[in-house]
């Protein structure tokens, strides 16, 4: 390392840690200085030879609009856009716990709204739009967290009280979407990458239990460099074997495949397998049209659909994510870290950014 060098750190996010790698290898030839915060490296300001400067936050690469990114963090209005571009998204409905019901309900009641929707009114939706199994979801929540594939009554009474405990403000109810998970990616009206996204699974050796299996997994995992934490008594594995009729002390037979939770983000604990050039352009144009309307420069659209290399599929648009996370699709292959090294030296390179 050069006296020039920034120092790059192992505790950083992904992002930081590329940043810090391609200005140091050279790469952003229109940098002319970064600034780090040291402790964790979640904040960067990126400095342009022009006089002109960028934050980066997390996974935030400064490049799209503060509302649109605000907007799609927002799982409940995502789905109203989606709905307004005649996009298909899955059917269901946003209600908002007690404790925040009753923090906005005088307010909005004094300024004519009545039609607030709560958990009390959940069942009764199911019962008249949807059908068991179904998605609970917090409509602000991110990598997967909280989400839970429920199957019944009393299960959903378990995930609202989980809520109520973790001050969840406003779930979302949806129906079970059973297709493959796709992610598309798409800077500036260009595809960047697309991959099949495969939830969370052990494979079994006939002799350890599924709980060692991930403990063993997790120890891989973090040989490969990803940051992944996963915990064999998380709430979503346990009830989600529940509902296979396995538990964590179950052995798998060699070579037996075990799904350890119904949602396949890569942050937790999914893998990925990259079908950008299998990918019909149906899909491509469809997640054009919707970063184009979400005002999004960079954005990922996860969608579920039947076989992505046809133009006469089903799918659903299941999220709209302005800030997608691409450590784990990069940590992939080296011909998917190529692909991410090359789309964050076109994004950190473009100068005046607003």
């Amino acid at each position: 390392m050069s006296e020039k060098d920034i120092l790059n750190k192992e505790n950083y996010s992904y992002v930081t840690r590329s940043l810090i790698r391609l200005f140091n290898n050279g790469r952003l030839t229109n940098v002319s200085d970064i600034t780090v915060e040291s402790n964790y490296g979640y904040v960067t300001q990126i400095r342009y030879k022009d006089g002109s400067c960028r934050i980066t936050y997390g996974n935030d690469l400064g490049i799209n609009s503060g509302s649109s990114g605000d907007l799609t963090k927002d799982k409940g209005y995502t789905k109203f856009m989606l709905r307004n571009l005649k996009v298909n998204c899955p059917n269901g409905g946003e209600f908002l716990l007690p404790w925040w019901a009753d923090t906005i309900r005088k307010s909005q009641e004094k300024h004519g709204n009545n039609n607030i929707k709560t958990i009390d009114q959940i069942a009764a939706y199911i019962q008249e739009n949807l059908t068991y199994p179904i998605y609970v979801k917090p409509v602000n929540g991110s990598k997967g967290t909280d989400i839970y594939k429920v199957q019944n009554n009393e299960e959903l009474d378990e995930i609202i009280a989980i809520y109520n405990e973790k001050r969840v403000r406003v779930v979302i109810i949806e129906e079970n979407i059973a297709m493959p998970d796709y992610r598309i990616v798409i800077l500036d009206g260009k595809l960047i990458s697309a991959y099949k996204r495969i939830p969370l699974k052990v494979k079994g050796n006939g002799k350890n239990s599924i709980e060692k299996l991930i403990i063993d997994l997790q120890k891989q995992y973090q040989l490969e460099g990803r940051d992944t934490l996963l915990n064999p008594n998380d709430t979503r594995i346990i009830q989600y074997l529940r509902d296979i009729g396995l538990n964590l002390d179950y052995i798998p037979s060699l070579a037996e495949i075990v799904t350890l939770l119904p949602i396949s983000n890569l942050s937790a604990g999914g893998t990925s397998a990259d079908i950008t050039d299998k990918i019909h352009p149906k899909w491509v144009k469809l997640a054009k049209y919707i970063a184009k309307n979400f005002n999004l420069r960079l954005c990922g659209i996860d969608i579920a659909c039947n076989d992505i290399t046809s133009t006469n599929s089903r799918y659903s648009v299941l999220e709209v994510n302005s800030s997608p996370g691409l450590d784990h699709y990069a940590s992939s292959g080296e011909k998917q870290k190529k692909i991410v090294d090359d789309l964050y030296v076109k994004v950190f390179n473009a100068m005046n950014p607003f």
